[in-house]
């Protein structure tokens, strides 16, 4: 994945990122009770409700993103600032809302290779069926954000959910401290 884009970029996997992470998720097991308990440890009581809503492989995929982060940032200054983990475990949350199973994710991956935000909001407001869920996934970002904010969860993950697929990244980095930014960008990919 790539941490730049122009305004019109989605999302930031490319098809080959998404067939392997496909293939992981049929052989992996599904995230273990420890790990969920250690995602709560981390989340308010509300970012949580809406945390324990993804799909079994986006909340392994989340516990991998937080546990990559603490990692990155242990012998930083942010060491144990539960803001950073939480933006982690939460970047993903709006997926939740277009429920497309992964070989539908590939799909979309193509789909935004065509289609720029600007028509994916078009059809997260006004169309039906899969055109919508489309839309929906496509702009999970700005999904999530405003999921968050109306969970009462954290601004950092909710800034971070709106501007991690890419086409706003750089706008992180004048609100999150750029080290911060650089180790929620390399656990996404890692």
């Amino acid at each position: 994945m790539s941490s730049s884009g122009g305004p019109n970029a989605l999302p930031r996997a490319t098809f080959l990122e998404l067939a392997g992470r496909a293939v992981a998720a049929a052989v992996r097991p599904r995230s273990d009770p420890a790990d969920r308990a250690w995602a709560q440890s981390v989340l308010t009581p509300g970012e949580f409700e809406v945390w324990i809503r993804q799909s079994d492989y986006d909340l392994h995929h989340a516990i991998q993103v937080g546990q990559r982060v603490e990692h990155r940032l242990a012998s930083t200054a942010y060491k144990g600032d539960s803001r950073w983990i939480c933006a982690a475990l939460m970047h993903d949350v709006g997926k939740s809302e277009s429920n497309l199973s992964l070989p539908e994710r590939v799909v979309a991956t193509l789909a935004s290779k065509v289609f720029g935000v600007a028509t994916a909001r078009v059809w997260a407001a006004s169309a039906s069926g899969w055109k919508r869920r489309l839309g929906l996934y496509l702009i999970h970002g700005e999904l999530g954000a405003a999921m968050i904010r109306a969970a009462g969860g954290r601004e950092e993950a909710a800034v971070w959910s709106e501007v991690h697929q890419g086409y706003a990244t750089s706008v992180a980095s004048g609100i999150l401290p750029p080290v911060v930014v650089r180790a929620l960008i390399e656990s996404d990919v890692a």
